[in-house]
């Protein structure tokens, strides 16, 4: 049902990347999960690389054996499996946790149907969904507005020399509530927000499934449209993305330019065919 070409899953100047890709190739299903990054006051998972890689590896462990399936179904069975291995592993109720605090990460998960021809991508605004279609140029799938203008935020931030780890903290607190943004975390209100979208494909139909890390070619740095980034991808492989990505992180000074928190973010990406 689904090839894989291609994968990448770059941290970026030596850390633990807190992205993952994976894919149920038999099941015609394939996902992509940024962690958001900690900024919590008190480590949850001290003995974990940061929370978020624990959060991402473990969500990623858990779509692995869940397999196919619809996926808000999925998604639901994924957050109570999530719940459960964070309240044993901090040792507390997920109650008592401050909001905050709470690790989450955004997930796209697609779903192929072959008999109708069609291709479901569920999950939160953060990653991106890339379709070139065997004839004809390559394009988005659409996806609501992100809740904030993130690069806007950065450079006011930055530049004011405000406390950025409370301000976005407090942004934290407000995922999957009715006047908050949708992200996955411990939250059964995660499954009711996911954004779902369907396009027609064929077979030979190529999908790129990346980050936001990898996407700031296009949003972030302008080298690519969304057509040339896939088809960038296609022809040149991930690698060599991922030798562009960096060009442009090599200097801090930039962030406020750009408008980025992280100099150098993850970047992964899941290139994958229509068989």
């Amino acid at each position: 049902m689904i090839r894989i070409l291609d994968s990448v899953n770059d941290p970026g100047r030596g850390r633990d990347s807190e992205d993952r890709v994976g894919a149920a190739a038999d099941h015609g299903v394939a996902w992509v999960l940024d962690g958001a990054t900690d900024i919590c006051a008190a480590r949850l998972v001290p003995d974990a690389p940061s929370d978020a890689h624990w959060f991402a590896e473990t969500a990623h462990a858990v779509l692995q054996e869940l397999g196919g399936g619809p996926s808000e179904r999925i998604v639901a069975a994924l957050i109570d499996r999530l719940r459960d291995a964070l309240e044993e592993r901090a040792g507390r109720a997920v109650q008592d946790i401050p909001p905050g605090d709470m690790p989450s990460a955004a997930l796209t998960r697609m779903t192929v149907d072959p008999a109708a021809g069609t291709l479901t991508f569920c999950g939160d605004p953060d990653c991106t969904a890339l379709i070139l279609p065997p004839a004809g140029d390559g394009f988005a799938v659409e996806k609501p507005p992100a809740p904030r203008d993130e690069q806007k935020q950065a450079r006011r931030l930055l530049s004011s020399g405000a406390d950025i780890a409370a301000a976005l903290r407090a942004d934290r607190s407000m995922m999957n509530r009715p006047d908050g943004y949708p992200v996955l975390s411990v939250h059964s209100a995660a499954v009711e927000r996911l954004d779902r979208r369907t396009v027609r494909a064929e077979p030979g139909t190529r999908v790129l499934l990346c980050t936001d890390g990898l996407y700031r070619l296009v949003e972030m740095y302008a080298l690519f449209d969304d057509a040339g980034l896939i088809r960038a991808a296609s022809e040149e492989g991930l690698d060599r993305l991922i030798d562009r990505l960096r060009g442009f992180e090599a200097d801090a000074a930039d962030d406020i330019r750009f408008g980025r928190f992280k100099t150098s973010d993850d970047a992964a990406a899941l290139l994958l065919e229509l068989v």
